[in-house]
């Protein structure tokens, strides 16, 4: 019996061999990464962060390298298995972490919170996104927890779970700004729009330094056409989040209709400045803008760079004749 029992083990220990050896042969199918990089908890969406993506024991190559969106989103196509996952970026402290991928998955999706330099000097500096308010390092564990859970619901995209979150973690702490600007954001989704401009607003109450619930004010506002409030909350969130492309590229389209040229150019130009990708039209702002104050040469410039950003665009028809027009040149 002794024999038989060790026999079964043996016989066993070969069979599981075999069949890991078999595993190993099948190919690695390929699989779709996404990242959601947050600063502070969920406090801030780390924008334009550099993600590099590595094996287990941390080599990697240029093609392994990203910039987060303006949401703080970076996407990868990679395989199976453990990656070591390194993340710097401007104001945040350099991240290194790993994760695994299951072979069954073909898609995976992972949420990874860094920190801001500012956050371990009393918020002295200004992260992606503006100041973070010193009543935010005042949260509550209970407030906090119903805010990150708030925030799961939001990406499941559980609009009414979101905002009951959302309310319990102001009750618990009403000087919540973010939660107050989530909750707005939620409101919209749900076409509350008034409920969301009192939640922005409240946001800004408590943290006038918020440049996101600036935008996002202003984003009612551009939708009401109201564009020199919307220019004047989009010129607040730039005081303390000077490199957002989207606050830059609307600001110049609100002076634009308001006839703010030099403003324009300026928020134009600099949006051109730093990556901004899908906003090849502020070239064409710019170049209006240009146009309107007898420049030229300098606007047959900027519609030249809106082809080279976009030559298939819905303003590309445009931007030829007005390069043939301004510079005499046939249109290509």
């Amino acid at each position: 019996m002794r024999r038989l029992l060790q026999c079964l083990v043996v016989m066993l220990a070969m069979a599981a061999m075999s069949s890991a050896q078999i595993d190993r042969r099948q190919p690695l199918a390929p699989v779709t990464l996404r990242l959601f990089i947050t600063i502070d908890g969920d406090a801030e969406k780390a924008g334009y962060a550099t993600v590099e993506l590595m094996d287990a024991v941390g080599s990697g190559n240029a093609l392994d390298s990203k910039l987060t969106d303006n949401d703080g989103i970076v996407i990868f196509q990679t395989l199976p298995g453990l990656h070591r996952i390194r993340i710097k970026g401007l104001n945040i402290k350099p991240y290194e972490g790993d994760l695994e991928i299951a072979r069954n998955e073909t898609s995976h999706v992972e949420r990874i919170r860094v920190r801001s330099v500012a956050s371990e000097q009393q918020k002295v500096a200004s992260p992606p996104g503006g100041l973070v308010s010193a009543a935010r390092l005042n949260v509550p564990p209970t407030a906090r927890k119903a805010f990150e859970q708030g925030t799961e619901a939001m990406h499941q995209q559980d609009w009414q779970h979101s905002r009951t979150l959302f309310e319990t973690a102001i009750r618990m702490y009403p000087q919540y700004d973010v939660a107050y600007n989530l909750l707005g954001v939620v409101q919209i989704q749900l076409k509350e729009v008034e409920a969301a401009r009192q939640s922005f607003s409240k946001a800004v109450e408590i943290n006038p330094d918020f440049a996101e619930a600036y935008r996002n004010l202003a984003r009612i506002l551009f939708a009401e056409r109201k564009y020199e409030e919307a220019d004047t909350l989009l010129t607040k969130s730039l005081s303390t989040d000077p490199l957002n492309t989207w606050a830059l590229a609307t600001a110049a389209n609100a002076e634009l209709i308001t006839h703010k040229y030099s403003e324009a150019i300026a928020h134009a130009r600099k949006a051109h400045s730093v990556p901004h990708p899908d906003l090849a039209g502020v070239h064409i702002v710019a170049a209006l803008a240009l146009e309107a104050t007898q420049q030229s040469a300098e606007a047959a410039a900027e519609y030249r760079l809106y082809l080279q950003e976009d030559a298939t665009g819905r303003d590309a028809e445009r931007a030829r004749k007005a390069v043939a027009r301004l510079s005499g040149a046939p249109p290509n």
